[in-house]
């Protein structure tokens, strides 16, 4: 069994402020749902590998299976017995941008993460990651000093 979440928004901001926003790791714990810091070695291309330690300790190394310049980003990590796929998009409106963050979940222990509630847990952080990357993409300029970030350290 496997499940899916989404946040979906628009924004004033142009496409290339919010994608500089997901091709720079060093951002992710500014905007990213549970990250303290991200960090890959070598260039940013598909199947280079980014590590991220998330904010209860424990490092991840996300490999990158789709980046599409200026629009999109797909990130694949393996915990023990599931496999995450965050996907990071971004495209033009008359106004600005539309924005989309998905999470999907598969693997044996999807079925157990989805009983205990985990998919509406991670959506309220998934709307909240949303909300933090627009406010930073509309200040167009990466500033974290000017940028709330959320304590909460729960799932």
């Amino acid at each position: 069994m496997s499940w899916t979440i989404e946040t979906v928004r628009e924004t004033t901001a142009a496409p290339a402020e919010v994608f500089r926003l997901y091709e720079d790791p060093a951002t992710w714990s500014a905007w990213g749902h549970a990250v303290r810091w991200a960090r890959v070695d070598g260039p940013f291309v598909e199947d280079a590998v980014v590590d991220v330690k998330a904010d209860y300790g424990r490092v991840y190394h996300c490999r990158i299976t789709q980046l599409v310049a200026g629009r999109v980003l797909v990130l694949e990590v393996k915990p023990p017995l599931m496999t995450v796929i965050q996907t990071y998009a971004v495209g033009p409106t008359p106004g600005g941008s539309r924005i989309r963050h998905a999470l999907a979940i598969s693997g044996p222990l999807a079925s157990a993460t989805r009983l205990i509630g985990l998919p509406r847990a991670y959506q309220r952080r998934l709307d909240k990651e949303v909300a933090k990357l627009i406010a930073i993409a509309e200040l167009g300029a990466f500033d974290a000093d000017r940028i709330a970030t959320d304590p909460d350290p729960g799932p």
